[in-house]
């Protein structure tokens, strides 16, 4: 029998069954739900009785009618009216639903309707917020308030306990049906589908090590176990999206899903990926290959029942289940222990690691033969030493040379071969380092589909991990990519979220939340563990894939993305965090770049001593660093900005070091193409590229 579950605010939930009420119940129910009592009044009695009778004592219909008269103020007798030529007491419960349901949600607005044909299409109920505004490609606040009219419209519910929301299987099918009629929007909600279970993987992930870990997965599994693969099938839905969330939901994060669904959804996934996305085919068919496996072996293998011995077993020496438990309880101590002590590197692998730290140095100071060279002996000198690890790493560093050198093929190369040795030692962190390089490569390559798809993957392997500085590298990235393709929604979205976590707001929240942290014990023991894996300590690897001063980046990205959307005043907000940040660590060429840009946007607004005071600072700072096109760069500015004060003897001035900067010749022809260079178009009206400048940004 169908259930219909009313609840509003932190009223506590009632159920009450969809088949047909008696008059009395049914009038219950409309006069709590209308105006608070528990009957009508008086003048509105007999339309009380007649639009009961209308909605055939459907308890969700009478729901969500008496919710839209106490909203909007509509007597009985209005409403009646009004819906009277469409509501056929004796007719399909579905169509008297229909049309109470339609007048509700034209009263809530557009936002409202397209959330609940959102909730609709999502496979189960019980959805979190995340996860419906994924679905109709909103940011979860935007997305929050509709969700919120709905509730108090009794069109859906909330799980307090959860934090999900549910629409019953008769409004369900009713949206259903409304959001079919048009073929366009059928197909977007699907597409929104196949982001809202992504996000449902991210949703889940973000809370590993937390006590509401058990219930996110419990959510996220019956939502997966629930999923309709067919409207994905023909390939122009978000298949892509779909079949990496499902291999990703059976190999990366435990949900408990039993085998069954598992194989199911990696065979789904499997045909999703088709010939369009072979090695992420090549991913499914593994992981279903090891699910049947393992499902195998697990039938072969019996249960503890059969360890138990008799006495007389015990007598002629056998063990028993307890022996035999004991045994498998130090065995797993002894391995943990292992896992925890740090393993004595041999002489080679030493030598190796030290080849890696010489590539660093030797990449930072821009000697890219020599990073090669001291990378390709550290892959040797793990090659040697059986290192699958220190392979990876070196091979990965490698390609990033190969990189910055402009050999995409051979960068290409190292990252895949670096990747497929990640995962064959079950390096999770590292893989998710290798597949953000990937992105970055193929962003040079023009590979956005492929980039995106990169860091998508990263960041869920990431979030599995809690590994924060990682995750919000990679968002940098994605938001880089997002303004890059003109999405400003989803760069501001990703900006905002890396500096959530680089600014400390995440842990300090949660940390109000969390249960009692763990002994210091138990943190140097983990610290241990950690270093021990790593071949190279991860800011390190990061630095040198060029992921340096992430959070002076994220703000100077912010404050450009606030610059195309005209908020200048939040983008010179923005960017003064840039430069605070860049001057405490020490990074003149980034506070150089921010205080040029910031220098800019004030001139805009009309600040032009504060435009002033900006370009002097760059302009010192980059004359201490002998950066010369730099130096132009901001000379142009000036004299621009002294033109405007009406200063020309200045500007004159600043003018001609600008072109001697750029050629100090004094070839004329050079000149005016030095000068087309100064300038040039600012990096403020173009998205963010990895491309080196004279003003990096």
């Amino acid at each position: 029998m169908l259930r219909f579950r009313s609840t509003s605010g932190d009223r506590k939930t009632a159920e009450v069954s969809v088949s047909a009420l008696s008059v009395s119940a049914a009038m219950s129910v409309l006069s709590q739900g209308s105006w608070g009592t528990d009957a009508p009044p008086a003048a509105e009695v007999q339309w009380a009785y007649a639009l009961v009778a209308a909605l055939g004592y459907l308890p969700a219909a009478i729901e969500i009618a008496a919710a839209t008269l106490r909203r909007t103020g509509m007597s009985a007798e209005a409403y009646l009216r009004k819906n009277a030529a469409q509501l056929d007491p004796g007719g399909p419960e579905d169509e008297i639903v229909g049309v109470v349901l339609g007048d509700a949600l034209e009263s809530l607005g557009e936002e409202a309707r397209r959330v609940v044909h959102a909730l609709a299409v999502l496979p189960a109920a019980g959805v979190p917020l995340e996860v419906v505004a994924a679905a109709v490609g909103k940011p979860a606040p935007s997305a929050a308030r509709p969700l919120q009219l709905l509730v108090h419209g009794r069109v859906v519910s909330l799980d307090q306990g959860s934090q999900t929301f549910t629409t019953t299987p008769l409004v369900r099918a009713v949206a259903r049906e409304d959001a079919a009629v048009d073929a366009t929007r059928w197909d977007a909600l699907h597409r929104g589908s196949a982001d809202a279970m992504q996000a449902l993987l991210f949703w889940t992930a973000a809370v590993e090590g937390r006590p509401e870990a058990a219930m996110r997965r419990r959510v996220a599994g019956e939502l997966l176990a629930a999923l309709d693969i067919a409207p994905f099938r023909d390939g122009g839905r978000g298949a892509e999206v779909l079949a990496r969330v499902l291999v990703d939901a059976c190999t990366v994060l435990d949900l408990g899903l039993p085998a069954e669904v598992q194989q199911r959804l990696l065979g789904e996934a499997a045909r999703l990926s088709g010939d369009a996305l072979p090695e992420l085919r090549e991913r499914a068919l593994a992981a279903l290959e090891s699910a049947r496996r393992a499902e195998l072996t697990s039938k072969r293998r019996g249960t503890f029942g059969t360890l138990r011995a008799t006495p007389a077993a015990r007598e002629r020496g056998r063990p028993g289940h307890r022996d035999v438990l004991r045994k498998a309880v130090r065995a797993s101590a002894q391995r943990a222990a292992a896992r925890i002590s740090p393993p004595v590197d041999d002489e080679v692998v030493r030598s190796a690691k030290e080849l890696l730290a010489r590539g660093n140095r030797h990449l930072g100071e821009g000697a890219l033969e020599a990073a090669a060279a001291d990378y390709s002996e550290a892959l040797a000198a793990f090659e040697a030493a059986v290192s699958g690890r220190g392979q990876a790493t070196a091979l990965l560093l490698r390609g990033e040379v190969h990189r910055r050198q402009g050999d995409l093929a051979a960068a290409s190369r190292d990252h895949e071969r670096a990747l497929s040795l990640f995962r064959a030692t079950a390096d999770r962190t590292g893989e998710a380092i290798g597949l953000l390089a990937r992105g970055n490569l193929r962003l040079d390559q023009d590979e956005l589909a492929g980039a995106a798809s990169d860091y998508a993957y990263a960041l869920t392997l990431l979030r599995a991990c809690r590994d924060r500085l990682g995750e919000a590298n990679v968002l940098k990235a994605q938001g880089d990519l997002c303004f890059r393709e003109g999405d400003l929604a989803g760069a501001a979205r990703a900006y905002d979220r890396a500096l959530y976590i680089l600014e400390g707001v995440e842990e300090r929240v949660l940390g109000q939340l969390r249960s009692p942290p763990p002994s210091s014990g138990d943190e140097r023991r983990g610290a241990r563990a950690r270093a021990a894996r790593e071949v190279l300590p991860q800011p390190d690897l990061l630095r040198a894939l060029g992921c340096e001063q992430t959070h002076a980046r994220t703000w100077q990205a912010r404050g450009d993305l606030r610059l195309r959307e005209r908020q200048t005043a939040l983008a010179t907000r923005d960017y003064g965090n840039a430069i605070l940040l860049y001057r405490d660590s020490g990074d003149r060429r980034g506070e150089a770049a921010v205080l040029k840009a910031r220098g800019d946007l004030r001139r805009q607004r009309g600040a032009l001593p504060g435009a002033q005071r900006d370009y002097e600072d760059a302009l010192r700072l980059l004359e201490e660093l002998g950066d010369s096109a730099g130096q132009a760069a901001v000379l142009r500015a000036r004299a621009d900005l002294r033109c405007e004060r009406g200063d020309t003897a200045g500007a004159a001035l600043d003018y001609t070091r600008a072109l001697a900067l750029f050629d100090p010749t004094g070839d004329p022809a050079a000149h005016s193409g030095a000068k087309g260079g100064v300038t040039g178009g600012s990096h403020r009206e173009d998205p963010p590229r990895r491309a080196a400048a004279a003003v990096p940004r």
